[in-house]
Order: C-alpha cells, then structure tokens, then sequence
C-alpha cells in the first residue's frame, strides 16, 4: 500500500518490504555495528561519539518511509557501554552471534511458545533445549527431568519457589487436599523459605509476588563473622533449650562453624589472600530447621547459589546440614543462574556434586551461556511437579506449564542454536578460558602486594580490596576502594564494579580494637568478572597493575592533601 501507515509491515508491496530491510541492514545498521564496537575501551569516548555519528549522518541517503527514523535509533544506540574484553563491570556477555541471528529470524515469525500450535518449531527446539540442559549442566536424565526456557532468573527461581510452596503446604495438610492453587495462602501458617548471605535478590521478589513476604526470606551467614560471635552469648538460652537428640548435632557444627570462622577472620586481618570461603554455616541451617519443626513453621524450600553474583561462589549442596534437609523432606532449589553452564568444566565440576540432593535447577543462557538477553530457563527432576502449574483455556489447547503467558520463542531458537552449534566441548573450552584468567588475575594481585583477594575463587569472579598500610581503618579501604573505581570509570581503559558490602560479612573497622556493634562495618570491594569469550590472559597482569597504580596515585594525593583544621 502507498499509505505511509501501513508501509514496513510484511506483505508491503509494491516493494517487499524485506528488500528495503536488506538495503537497511546492509548500509546502515552492519556498518555502525562495525564503527561503534571497533573503538578498545568500555564506554565510547566523546571523540568516537563524534565520529561515529558523523559516519551515520554521511549515510544517510534517503531511507524508505518506514526506515527513516533509523539514523537517529543508532546515533542514540552509539552511547551503548560495549562489553567487549576489557570490560569487567557485571555478568553481561557479549553474545553468541548466530544465537543473536536466530532470535532475529524468530521475532520476524513471531511465534508465541505458550502453545505448540503457533510455535511448532521453536517449542520443540524449546524441549530439546531443557533435556540438553539436564543431561550435560545437572546430570539428569533427560526423560524424567521438564522445563521451561523463561526470560531469566526471577521467573525461573518464582517459578520453582512456587511449586516449592504448594507442595509444602499440600503436604502439610495431608491427609485434606491442600488446594493452594485455587484457596491461595490466606489463613495458612506463613512459611519461610532458607538461603544464604549470597542469595540473589529475585527471592525477595518471588516471596513477594507468592504472598509470603520477602521478611519470611531467612538468609544465613555464609562466614561466622564479628557480628555472628557477638550474637552467639544473647543465643545461649535458646541453644541450653534446645531437644537433647537435636542439640549434639547443633552445637557440633557451632564448633566447626565457630573454628573455621575464626581462622578466616584471622588470615583476613593478617592480609591473606582468599581468606573466606563464603559457605552456609551449618549451624544456622540447623538451627532454622529445628526452629521451623519446633514451633510448626512451614519451611517451604533451601536455596543454595552456585555462583552467587558477588564472588562467583558455589554453595556447596553435599553438606551434613543440606542432607538434613533432604532426609525432612525439604524442597531444595539450586539458583545456578550464573555457575549452570560453568558445569561443564571438570576445574568446576568437583565443587558442584550433590546434585541428587536438588529439585529444581535456575541456568541463564544469558549469563555463562553466552546469549543475549533474555534467555534463562527452570528445571525440575520430577515430573509430578508439572501439575502444580498446569492451566487451561477454552481457545488454547496443551498450554505449556509455564507462570508466563505470551512467550517469545527467539530465546528457545537462541540456545538451541548455541548449544547445538558449540556443544558441551566448545563451552567447555570457552568457560576455561574464563576460569584460566580469572586464576591468573588471583595470583597477579597475589604477587603485586597492593590488593587482597577477599575470597575463594570458584568461577569467573573475583572482589578485591586494598591491602592495609599502618594506622588505616576499613572505612578509610572502603574509601579508596570508592576511589580508585571512580578513577578507572573517568579512565576509561578498563571498566570494573564496586561492591558495597561483600556477602553481608562484617569486621572490624579498627583491627586492633574490640568487637562492639560501633566497630563493625562492611567490606567494600571491587569486582571484576571476566565474561566475554576472546578476554586477553594478558590483561589480568595489566589490569591489576592499572589498578595497584591508581591505589598508589590516590594514597599519595590524600598524603599531599594539607590537613584541614577543626574548630573547638
């Protein structure tokens, strides 16, 4: 039609309008790509600004009617963060080209993966997608195992804190049918669910969005910290009151939890690198179990994080505290959003056993998966579970098991792509090469002496903070660690994150003075993830030097700077 209203649809003629898309796509867009993703640091510079929208403007022969206002779409995209090699800001892959190309082709078919009658092709892509995911990441087996490709973790972890929280409350209410689908939780217990320091912060929401409340988010230490010794004398009433078959077990873990923390706190104010390990202690998930049967609290699930977003840690599942867990019957979920596909490296592999333990698994494509946003997906090990979230429609036949409705099938089209085309191998290799860095990076602060890395490194993740001179406090680390952030971001060569409280862990501010609540603080961090595929092994000695320069350059500024004087 020659009405300008009706022009860039499919169908358009006389001209198709997939011509003029080709015309688009080749002139414009493919060259600005070009432009925009050549410059070598992080966030484009005014000077390649410029450049790249003068490159634009000289493009800019006429357009068809429906592709005029491209131009101005890229010269607006040109200010994009690129996260390109040395960009080390956040878990944000640059993504797998062929998978950004199926999605493409997928969004210009526009099927809907609610049901497989519009959307044949990409829901089956989307099955074999959840059995490649079972099989290879969580060692299920691929006929038992279900899922769903969602848009990313929030709907993944809601999703299986849902099936969660019904089947806690059905079976409580045995031997009457829980029905929570249909009656909700009103007038029911309020339940807790159980996780870490670490945890994402998607629980909240999912808590939230089930009607139990984020408060009833029970989150455990993941070190015995300052603040947890402090709190050990107020909780001697309630451990002397504890059941005598349950109190052997809880207080040998306090001792165990209580050993190990102190040998931490010791190599961490003695500025030894990888001083925490980050795991659950023990004693806390114990103590919450027992607290939970005792006074007929409903516990609806456990989740454990392998790869929590902080330090990249994996949350071990195989613990004595987890088998507990298991042997009552607790519903164990695994937010492996970030460390799912890392699963396939055998440097991984070892840390990541008990996964017999877990019945629900979160992975984002999107993350270690190397895909573009959103693509994340939800497992489950057992098929009975899928009732709990079956619908119906009069117009629709076979909807999927799914909390989303309208569900775009390009995310489905884009793993199956990836992992058909890179395999378990080609991950492999491309998430070791991450691993090789990241270990290298560890030992360069190791050996420069100006930084300590704050915590075992498990995945592609490292949090550091300056090592301490005489006579300075961990707020005054804290501030230089503000600072030296601040000076790479306005540099601009590299580009890394700030953490403002490593894990909820607290120590001193002052080492040498005593534990009181006025002296403990958080430890702020820099992070740094290592997630585009083609990252450089030599940057990790580059950038820890960069770094252990503008640490030097910003203690010699403040040595400089003249005292300022206090009036009485």
């Amino acid at each position: 039609m020659a009405d300008k209203e009706f022009q860039g649809f499919l169908d358009d003629p006389p001209n198709p309008v997939t011509e003029d898309l080709e015309t688009v796509i080749v002139r414009h867009v493919l060259p600005f790509l070009k432009d925009w993703w050549s410059g070598p640091s992080p966030i484009p510079t005014a000077d390649e600004m410029v450049a790249i929208t003068q490159s634009i403007e000289n493009r800019s022969e006429p357009l068809p009617a429906a592709f005029a206002k491209v131009p101005e779409l890229l010269q607006r995209l040109a200010k994009a963060m690129r996260f390109n090699k040395r960009n080390f800001v956040n878990i944000h892959p640059t993504p797998f080209l062929p998978s950004v190309l199926a999605q493409f082709v997928v969004s210009i078919q526009n099927p809907n993966n609610i049901v497989t009658e519009v959307s044949e092709a990409t829901s089956q892509m989307e099955r074999e997608d959840i059995a490649w995911l079972a099989e290879h990441l969580f060692g299920l087996r691929p006929g038992d195992a279900w899922g769903n490709v969602v848009s990313g973790g929030t709907v993944a972890n809601l999703t299986a804190l849902m099936v969660a929280r019904d089947y806690t409350y059905d079976k409580l209410s045995r031997p009457r049918p829980g029905r929570i689908g249909p009656r909700g939780v009103v007038g029911l217990k309020p339940g807790v669910v159980l996780a870490t320091a670490g945890s994402h912060y998607s629980l909240q929401k999912a808590l939230w969005f089930l009607g139990l409340g984020h408060e009833n988010l029970i989150r455990v230490p993941v070190c015995w910290d300052e603040q947890v010794e402090m709190q050990l004398s107020k909780e001697k009433r309630f451990l002397d009151g504890i059941e005598q078959s349950k109190k052997a077990h809880i207080h040998d873990a306090i001792k165990r939890d209580r050993e190990k923390g102190r040998d931490e706190l010791a190599d961490f104010y003695s500025g030894r690198q990888s001083p925490f390990c980050l795991q659950p202690l023990d004693s806390e998930i114990l103590k919450t179990l027992y607290t939970c049967f005792q006074f007929d609290v409903p516990l609806i699930a456990c989740v454990l994080t392998f790869g929590t977003t902080d330090t990249g840690t994996i949350e071990q599942v195989n613990g004595l505290a987890i088998q507990q867990l298991k042997s009552e019957d607790v519903f164990i979920h695994a937010d492996a959003a970030i460390g799912g596909f890392a699963a396939l490296s055998e440097k991984v592999r070892p840390r990541m056993e008990g996964f017999e333990h877990v019945d629900s698994f979160t992975v984002d494509g999107h993350k270690t998966g190397f895909l573009q946003y959103p693509c994340g997906a939800v497992i489950f090990r057992d098929k009975g579970f899928l009732q709990q979230i079956h619908h119906e429609a009069p117009y629709l036949v076979d909807l999927a098991p799914t909390l989303e409705g309208s569900r775009p099938g390009g995310g489905a089209a884009a793993l199956w792509i990836a992992i058909q085309t890179l395999g378990a191998e080609g991950y492999r290799a491309v998430i070791d090469h991450l691993l090789i860095f990241t270990q290298r990076l560890a030992a360069a602060f190791a050996s420069g002496g100006a930084f300590q890395v704050l915590h075992r490194v498990d995945l592609n993740t490292i949090a550091v903070a300056p090592l301490p001179q005489p006579g300075e406090t961990r707020e005054t680390l804290n501030s230089l660690v503000k600072a030296v952030r601040e000076r790479v971001v306005a540099e601009g060569d590299f580009l890394v994150n700030l953490d403002r409280g490593l894990a909820s862990v607290k120590v001193k501010n002052d080492a040498g003075k005593g534990s009181t609540q006025e002296n403990l603080v958080d430890i702020h961090a820099l992070r740094i993830v290592a997630t585009n595929p083609l990252v450089e092994l030599s940057d990790a000695e580059r950038l820890a030097t960069m770094l252990a320069r503008y640490l030097e350059d910003e203690r010699a500024r403040r040595a400089s700077a003249p005292a300022v004087n206090s009036l009485s």
